[in-house]
């Protein structure tokens, strides 16, 4: 958004920057105009801590501001959701992600791309120690915030050399024009020899095509596994795409089966269990007799003679 002038002139002339904090300077603000400092600030990472008097960054703050000051511009957390198409993940498919996982206390747990953080603080809460990457200051930010990870390292997850030290890497990453296969790749480099990946991934992933081809054999070669997610299971967090989640395991397990995935099946009706047979075969007796009548009551009307008209039984005459 384009910053309106009163809040680029407090930006300019109202802030003081110190390594990592920036302090507002001055008379108190306007409450209005600080929600509106406030929200440009948050959006390239600031956090106000109360204890420290002062908005906090990632970065050096005056390294954060000064796009912004040059520009006159600034894209807003809102903004960022819609442009990046970040879609948080819902509980119940966190649920599912935890569940796959295995996780024990004391795991040590990657989330990449881990946006607000909604799988960090559900696998944190269980006991486990959770690093998380995140590109967005702003979002990287929000996540600190909330104190469940013992690391937020800002930074583009697929330029961030691998370490193969977690037992766990819990993910939603992004989809676009493919890029949750490229981001799961990377990501099953971060793992310990006996470390397993479990990430929502879109449909497209099931489909034999050019582009799915490497990552469908690396699925099946590690023994992974692939289970379809609901129909609409991310609405609530602003999209319909179709969606499955896919555990990996580091190294491929002594008893793995082949992988199966999972075929579109959208049924028109409620699917109902198979009778006995003893019950079809007198449903298809049933319908025979039905079509035996039906075309002996034909046959009998070809065989009758046709009748003949008179005059007089011609209506109007």
């Amino acid at each position: 958004m384009r910053i309106p002038t009163d809040v680029l002139a407090a930006l300019s002339g109202r802030t003081r920057t110190d390594g990592h904090r920036l302090v507002l300077v001055g008379s108190r603000l306007a409450p209005t105009l600080y929600r509106r400092v406030n929200e440009v600030l948050e959006a390239v990472g600031g956090r106000w801590t109360k204890t420290e008097g002062a908005h906090l960054f990632p970065v050096p703050a005056a390294e954060a501001l000064a796009p912004v000051l040059a520009t006159g511009e600034v894209v807003t957390l809102g903004e960022k959701r819609t442009l990046a198409q970040y879609f948080p993940t819902p509980e119940a498919v966190v649920d599912q992600l935890i569940a796959l996982a295995a996780l024990q206390p004391g795991m040590t747990v990657l989330e990449p791309s881990a946006g607000s953080g909604a799988i960090a603080t559900a696998v944190a809460a269980l006991g486990a120690i959770v690093d998380c990457i995140e590109r967005d200051p702003g979002h990287a930010t929000v996540l600190a915030g909330t104190r469940v990870a013992r690391r937020v390292q800002v930074t583009d997850f697929l330029t961030t050399p691998a370490e193969p030290r977690f037992d766990r890497v819990l993910m939603n990453p992004p989809f676009t024009r493919g890029t949750d296969m490229a981001h799961v790749t990377h990501a099953l480099r971060f793992l310990k020899p006996n470390g397993l990946l479990v990430s929502v991934m879109s449909w497209t992933v099931t489909e034999q095509s050019d582009s799915t081809t490497a990552f469908r054999k690396l699925v099946e070669r590690r023994g992974g596994l692939v289970e379809a997610l609901p129909a609409r299971a991310f609405a609530q967090s602003g999209t319909i795409v179709d969606t499955v989640i896919v555990t990996i395991p580091a190294t491929r397990p002594a008893d793995a089966r082949p992988t199966v995935w999972p075929a579109r099946d959208i049924p028109t009706r409620n699917a109902e269990e198979p009778g006995r047979p003893a019950d079809i075969a007198a449903d298809i007796v049933a319908d025979l007799r039905k079509a035996v009548a039906a075309f002996e009551e034909v046959a009998a009307g070809l065989t009758k003679p046709a009748p003949t008209t008179v005059p007089g039984d011609i209506e109007g005459i």
